[in-house]
């Protein structure tokens, strides 16, 4: 298996992982007051909108030929690490 193809499946199954994070945090929303459900459905719609760019570039990453994949990784790296830091201030929040 390329390069490519290990990173691409390494990619997605953490936004795997991220995308169950944010169902677990939905499910934690209906257990808190008003008050703080609004602040926890603006943490999850970051969270999700981070998710849905980072998932956007790997739809991009996985239609690059070999080459352009060198230089796509980059850019979904940098993206990757905004999720990754969004998931984890919401984590926080969460107190998970």
């Amino acid at each position: 298996m390329s390069e490519k193809n290990l990173y691409e499946q390494k990619i997605q199954a953490e936004l795997d992982t991220c995308k169950a994070k944010v169902a677990h945090f939905k499910a934690e929303v209906s257990r808190a007051n008003a008050t703080v459900q609004i602040e926890m459905n603006k943490q999850i719609k970051q969270l999700e909108d981070k998710i849905n760019e980072a998932q956007a570039k790997l739809v991009e990453l996985v239609a690059a030929s070999e080459e352009k994949f060198v230089a796509m990784k980059k850019g979904v790296e940098s993206i990757w690490q905004s999720t990754k830091s969004t998931l984890h201030h919401a984590s926080k929040h969460f107190g998970k």
